[in-house]
């Protein structure tokens, strides 16, 4: 794929040609670089997540409702001393969050942002969070024949029957899914391409190339980020040839013939790089004005997304279009190292890092959950081009792409571009298992997962102590799901959460939250807990004082002024998310890939409403069970390995 140039261009067709041939595109107006894909931080300040810094958990306390996918909550801050530790009230320390996803950028997130997998209900508020209070009215007051009174009192029904009527679907004849949202207060757009394909989509050996993908997906065409295709297209063939050589030397011990191979692996990487121009899908859009360039990938899907002005939309379609059915895996193992890197600084190297891996491979064990977005060292380095082409043309299908574009434009004109650059193309592989079916086969049957624990794992690491457990529950699916939402928000969203008014107010821990859904929310997954014990506690404490808080909410049903907040907020949370095209261009896609249809956006609310005292304690019953729970102690100490146990119960 990736050397096969005069096929790629074939498969790109004459429209895309023609348009990134055309001098407006600046091919040949080299600039400096302007964008490198590199992966942000596994344990980022939370922008988007559930669980890692990526940790996009909780957006404004109990905004966490409908945010499983967009913007996020506050930055996680891990105090190193006790002087370090935030002493007013503006800011409580949040523990660490193991890394569940992986993006890409090539300019620093808006406020809020990162990459990790988020339940949808927590991208909704995170979405919201992210607009800003107030704006979706103010946005849908221009449109005719609707008042400002209607607007803003009580806002949800004249700005949901807005939204409903500026939203236009269609689906291609290859099974590709478009959205187009009308704002036109602004000359902009926002695009957004989900891909249902993550890291769970991976088989044993392979892990992490969903990720370097995701990375590779930046390396243009063979019309975009070379001046030579032709001789780039021999390169990589001599290339590969050479890798594979090389690591069959490796295997059988000839390390007379592997150093012989490594010397000419280099000379022709670096014959290759000479070719190669560093960023040109990047530099493009932004010298036309492109904004937010970025990527995540996560355990159930990769996203792409960028916003432009209205009149670049024809660019977009061009340049997006040619790197899903035309891509060319350059400096593939390049990249390969600095994913290798990335996986160093933010795992390796980071005690956190490595624990909360450990922590997933023991919850998750034999499942795919249980292996890392970002991939194990072996796997990387074994990974070349042909694995990559075919995970690539296996998974990377028009049906597995919904794409939406939120903004300034015109449905009838979308389509027609979609026609043109889209309509022509047709899976690599004549495999029609998407991955969502591959997903749902290896998912755990049954409503509610059954229990696997209890698991222990324990390990002395040079960092705070830190606590942490984990209770099987559902995946998103689940009629269950909106009680679940609920029942995390009641417990940690906010200072007037039960366990921040119970357990950090008097002063028993440092820190306590939870993250509804771990590592991913397509299938069974982990409902997390966790908290700092206050200097001179132990791990041991932290469980006891948790446990006890859970055993009284079980004992003692919720009252409905516990729930208000979060009824509130699912609201709030969906209408300010209509006053950002971004937001609503991810939420768009991922209601419709996910659900079924982007319409089930709109019923959110609905559900959170539907969820009384009695579905929270019920499903608190069922979750909050020893046998369900899969707990992890870290102590401050020098690393001595982890010690995993089957504790009686």
């Amino acid at each position: 794929m990736g050397g096969c140039t005069m096929a790629a261009e074939l498969r790109m067709g004459p429209a895309v040609g023609e348009l990134l041939s055309s001098p407006s595109c600046g091919l040949n107006n080299h600039s400096p670089t302007l964008y490198r894909p590199l992966c942000r931080h596994l344990f980022a300040s939370p922008t988007h997540n559930p669980l890692h810094a990526n940790s996009t958990q909780k957006a404004n306390g109990i905004r966490r409702h409908l945010n499983r996918r967009i913007l996020p909550p506050r930055p996680l801050v891990i105090a190193s001393s006790q002087r370090d530790c935030p002493q007013n009230d503006a800011a409580p320390i949040a523990p660490p969050l193991p890394p569940s996803s992986a993006e890409s950028s090539n300019a620093a997130p808006p406020a809020g942002a990162s990459a990790a997998q988020l339940s949808r209900r927590q991208a909704l508020i995170a979405a919201g969070a992210a607009a800003g209070t107030g704006l979706a009215p103010a946005a849908l007051r221009h449109r005719p024949g609707l008042t400002a009174a209607e607007s803003v009192s009580d806002g949800e029904p004249a700005a949901i029957a807005a939204l409903r009527e500026r939203v236009s679907a269609f689906t291609l004849s290859n099974g590709m899914r478009w959205l187009v949202l009308e704002r036109h207060n602004a000359p902009v757009i926002a695009c957004h391409t989900y891909a249902d394909v993550g890291a769970s989509v991976e088989v044993a050996g392979q892990t992490g190339i969903a990720h370097l993908l995701e990375h590779m997906a930046f390396k243009g065409t063979a019309r975009v980020g070379t001046t030579d295709p032709r001789r780039e297209a021999q390169l990589l063939d001599s290339i590969d040839e050479v890798f594979y050589s090389m690591r069959d030397a490796e295997a059988s011990g000839n390390s007379a013939r592997v150093s012989k191979l490594r010397d000419e692996f280099a000379r022709l990487l670096a014959a290759a790089e000479q070719l190669a121009v560093p960023n040109e899908y990047g530099s493009i859009l932004a010298r036309q004005g492109g904004v937010g360039l970025n990527a995540a990938t996560s355990q159930d899907n990769t996203e792409y997304y960028v916003s432009l002005p209205a009149n670049k939309l024809e660019l977009w379609m061009a340049l997006e279009s040619g790197r899903f059915i035309a891509p060319v895996f350059r400096q593939l193992y390049n990249e390969k190292e600095v994913v290798k890197e990335e996986r160093r600084l933010r795992v390796d190297n980071s005690p956190y890092g490595r624990f909360s891996e450990e922590f997933a491979r023991v919850a998750f064990a034999g499942a795919p959950y249980g292996r890392p977005v970002i991939g194990y060292p072996g796997d990387l380095e074994a990974l070349g081009r042909r694995e990559v082409d075919a995970f690539f043309a296996r998974h990377y299908r028009p049906d597995t792409l919904t794409c939406a574009v939120a903004g300034d434009v015109d449905p009838t004109t979308v389509q027609r571009l979609a026609e043109k650059y889209f309509g022509p193309w047709r899976p690599f592989s004549p495999d029609p298992r998407a991955a969502a079916e591959l997903r749902a086969a290896a998912a755990i049957a049954g409503e509610w997962p059954q229990a696997q624990g209890p698991k222990e794992v324990r390990a002395s690491l040079p960092a705070n102590p830190f606590y942490m457990e984990g209770y099987l529950r559902p995946p998103s699916s689940s009629p269950l799901d909106p009680s679940l939402s609920v029942l995390c928000d009641v417990l940690s969203s906010g200072r007037t959460s039960r366990l921040f008014r119970r357990l950090v107010v008097p002063g028993k821990l440092l820190s306590v939250d939870a993250a509804e859904s771990f590592p991913g929310d397509q299938m069974a997954t982990l409902l997390l807990l966790y908290g700092i014990p206050k200097p001179g506690s132990s791990t041991e404490d932290v469980a006891s004082l948790l446990h006890s808080e859970l055993d009284s909410l079980l004992s003692q049903p919720l009252t409905e002024d516990e729930l208000l907040p979060a009824k509130k907020s699912a609201k709030a949370g969906l209408l300010e998310a209509f006053g950002s095209n971004r937001a609503m261009a991810r939420l768009l896609c991922e209601y419709e890939a996910t659900t079924g249809s982007w319409a089930n956006l709109l019923q959110e609310p609905d559900k959170i409403q539907a969820v009384a005292p009695n579905d929270i304690q019920a499903v608190a019953r069922r979750l909050f069970r020893p046998d369900n729970r899969v707990a992890g102690h870290v102590s401050m100490g020098p690393f001595d390995g982890f010690s995993v146990s089957a504790p009686s119960m």
